[in-house]
């Protein structure tokens, strides 16, 4: 199943890299229509004209907020009935019992409850609204306060001349909402799945990407494993906890059966087995990218067993759309 949920987890990618495209868009002509907001007054500024830019400013990134939050439910709607199938399919290419799904109403509710670390998407689309009319305004009336002119202003909202760049932030974390949006999802999808059959499948097994860009928490956690029904820990393992663990986790739980069956996985050094867990890729790697990895100073006390990855935390491709990833897997 390793193999299933790594491919799957690709065409996640290519799902959320195109939904990310059209949010980004979204904002970069909201980006737009802020500079012709602004282009269009008068040098001479009072604090009546002042409050009236903001007002329509608020309003123009109000509505393109709203766009944005619709291009990602338009995703995430299916997406969890999608990824009950994807998982059902792979479990059933490897037993000869039937596969059960999660019921319709767990399904349903996994869209539309799922909480993205600690909060709605409409809850986070609303914070990103608010800060970026926050940067705005505070963007106008530092130029204001300055004495700088319209075009002067203009060029410190597009991050020009040495300033930051208003609408970059807000870019940023539209991104990583999307990413991580579509992660909860279907993360959410799968484990339900697997707990719906939980006599076939009696363990979970964690699996974090073997590279470089993976962090502490997520690394100390590879390999490690948790009873499907009650999501209890073995052999040692943290407290269960479904990934995302933060925004662009690319973790994935996957089922565990308890063959020995050999298999491989992928890492930024090619395949290598599929029992590989990231203490051993890093073992591995040797000195230089563990300090790249760990920084230098937790590096050398890891070296010298001092501390595992465990005492170290607490308890791109082609875009693919939502339509292409039903046909691909229903």
């Amino acid at each position: 199943m390793l193999d299933s949920a790594i491919a799957y987890s690709l065409d996640l990618y290519r799902l959320d890299a195109g939904t990310r495209a059209k949010v980004i868009d979204i904002l970069n002509k909201l980006e737009k229509d802020l500079i012709a907001q602004l282009s269009q007054r008068q040098t001479e500024w009072g604090k009546q004209r002042i409050n009236q830019l903001l007002r329509e400013a608020r309003d123009t990134i109000q509505t393109y907020y709203k766009a944005a939050q619709l291009e990602l439910n338009l995703t995430t709607d299916g997406l969890a009935h999608i990824t009950a199938k994807a998982t059902q399919n792979a479990l059933q290419a490897t037993v000869s019992v039937a596969v059960g799904l999660p019921t319709e109403t767990v399904l349903s509710s996994i869209a539309g409850d799922a909480i993205i670390m600690g909060a709605t998407q409409a809850g986070w689309w609303a914070k990103q609204e608010a800060d970026t009319e926050f940067r705005f305004a505070a963007a106008v009336r530092q130029g204001l306060v300055a004495g700088e002119t319209n075009a002067q202003i203009i060029a410190r909202i597009l991050g020009k001349q040495g300033f930051a760049s208003v609408m970059d932030i807000s870019r940023a974390n539209a991104a990583a909402l999307v990413q991580t949006s579509v992660q909860t999802v279907a993360n959410d999808a799968r484990l339900a799945t697997l707990q719906a059959n939980a006599e076939i499948v009696p363990q979970l097994r964690w699996v974090a990407t073997l590279d470089g860009h993976t962090c502490i928490i997520c690394a100390a956690r590879d390999g490690m494993m948790w009873d499907t029904a009650t999501l209890d820990p073995i052999d040692g393992a943290l407290p269960f906890l479904n990934p995302p663990l933060h925004f662009n986790d690319r973790c994935v739980l996957v089922g565990d059966m308890g063959l020995t069956t050999p298999g491989m996985r992928a890492s930024s050094i090619g395949p290598i087995d599929s029992k590989t867990t990231f203490t051993q890729f890093l073992d591995r790697m040797g000195a230089d990218y563990q300090d790249e990895v760990l920084g230098k100073g937790r590096a050398n006390l890891y070296r010298a067993g001092k501390l595992t990855l465990q005492d170290l935390v607490n308890g791109k491709g082609n875009p693919i759309s939502l339509a292409q990833l039903k046909e691909k897997y229903q």
